[in-house]
């Protein structure tokens, strides 16, 4: 089990989920890498130790070799000296909620041990994903369109009604409507985060109200980074291959030829996990990663069913068991996305008024929400609150980036 002493090792500077199993391989346990240290006199004979002590390891492991460097070593030996400090913020943080679970200890997620490179630990607010439950990482473009936002977000919402367990990365655009849909859906436990910083850190800062609702239905926050860690880019590629490594499955919604989401495709092929990816708008740039995903043949993603058919092929064509995971709404309560960053702070009948003033100056031929405001008179925050409701409801179209019409 996860004690001060693991909780002191996963920050150790320059040390990454590699040379911490390797290690953890060599001596059996946190406790007794510690208690080695004590004995040796310099890091020179520890690493002397740790070299005889991996030629004794099972034939499985002695075919992979050691990553543990001279120079390692010496920044473990340096390192002893936060042993006090850590034992207490461990302790510390664990009374606020915080767990830190270790390759060892039994909840450890099993997707992630079967992974190449597992994390050493994982730092958890909240619960971890179901075992016995299935699961799809939901990503996908930042800067995404209405279209995405708006199958990102129905996907999620179904398949979390149908019991699938939403992964992904707490990021603007794609992530977060993957997290949104999914609470949509009132299931317990439908979504998971995972961050590319310490969990105490919510990145971006306006997901909080997102990080919250996560937790309040049963789900959790997770990253293996210390905690304090900052956002840094190096870290995101290193995130997603746990998202990839959490799910059964990738949902790619919408992507450049070349981002991000990307990378994470290419982990999960690695990993052996199946891709599904939207279809786009050819010649729109934020559709030609999905097209060129299915091109190289990823599953042609058109409805949640597509998904389901996969994760559950022995289910029946009857719909017996569909919806088993939705929540009875009278009993539970319907579980409401927060959109206070998107909507007017006008009262509900001003913003009707102004939702029937965009939708009627728009038509058959896209206009940009520039020519909106001029038509309609109304502030730039108030056009874009009514246009993404409308694409919401699917009552207009976003036909090209920035260009929006009438769905006819």
């Amino acid at each position: 089990m996860a004690d001060g002493y693991a909780w002191w090792l996963a920050q150790t500077p320059g040390w990454g989920a590699v040379r911490l199993r390797q290690l953890v391989e060599c001596m059996g346990t946190e406790k007794h890498i510690w208690d080695q240290m004590t004995i040796c006199d310099s890091p020179e004979t520890y690493l002397q130790w740790i070299r005889t002590a991996w030629e004794s390891v099972d034939d499985t492991a002695r075919g992979e070799i050691l990553r543990i460097k001279p120079q390692d070593v010496r920044r473990l030996w340096e390192h002893r000296n936060q042993i006090t400090r850590s034992q207490e913020e461990y302790h510390r943080w664990k009374e606020t909620g915080i767990r830190f679970v270790t390759q060892s200890d039994p909840e450890y997620p099993q997707r992630l041990k079967e992974i190449y490179d597992p994390p050493y630990a994982v730092y958890v607010r909240g619960n971890l994903p179901q075992e016995d439950r299935k699961s799809a990482a939901v990503i996908g473009a930042r800067a995404c369109t209405g279209y995405g936002i708006q199958q990102g977000r129905r996907l999620a919402r179904e398949l979390a009604a149908e019991g699938v367990q939403i992964i992904s990365g707490l990021a603007y655009g794609v992530d977060s409507e993957g997290h949104w849909g999914a609470l949509e859906s009132g299931v317990p436990g439908a979504t998971y985060a995972v961050l590319g910083c310490g969990v105490d850190v919510c990145y971006p800062a306006e997901h909080e109200k997102l990080v919250e609702r996560i937790l309040e239905q049963g789900g959790g926050i997770l990253s293996e980074f210390p905690m304090g860690t900052q956002p840094m880019p190096g870290q995101f590629p290193m995130r997603n291959r746990i998202i990839s490594g959490l799910s059964d499955c990738i949902l790619v919604i919408e992507a450049r030829k070349r981002s991000g989401s990307l990378i994470t495709v290419d982990q999960a092929l690695e990993q052996g996990r199946e891709v599904f990816a939207l279809p786009g708008r050819i010649g729109d740039k934020l559709s030609e990663g999905c097209l060129h995903l299915i091109r190289n043949g990823a599953n042609v993603l058109m409805e949640s069913g597509d998904v389901i058919s996969y994760l559950y092929p022995n289910r029946m064509k009857s719909g017996d068991d569909n919806g088993k995971y939705a929540t009875n709404n009278q009993e539970k309560g319907t579980i409401i996305a927060e959109t206070e960053s998107r909507t007017s702070t006008l009262d509900a009948k001003v913003s009707s008024s102004n939702r029937n003033a965009v939708y009627s100056v728009l038509d058959c031929v896209g206009k940009t929400m520039e020519e909106i405001m001029n038509l309609t008179k109304l502030p730039l925050e108030e056009v874009r609150a009514q246009l993404l409701d409308l694409l919401l409801e699917d009552q207009i179209l976003e036909t090209v980036k920035g260009y929006y019409s009438l769905r006819l």
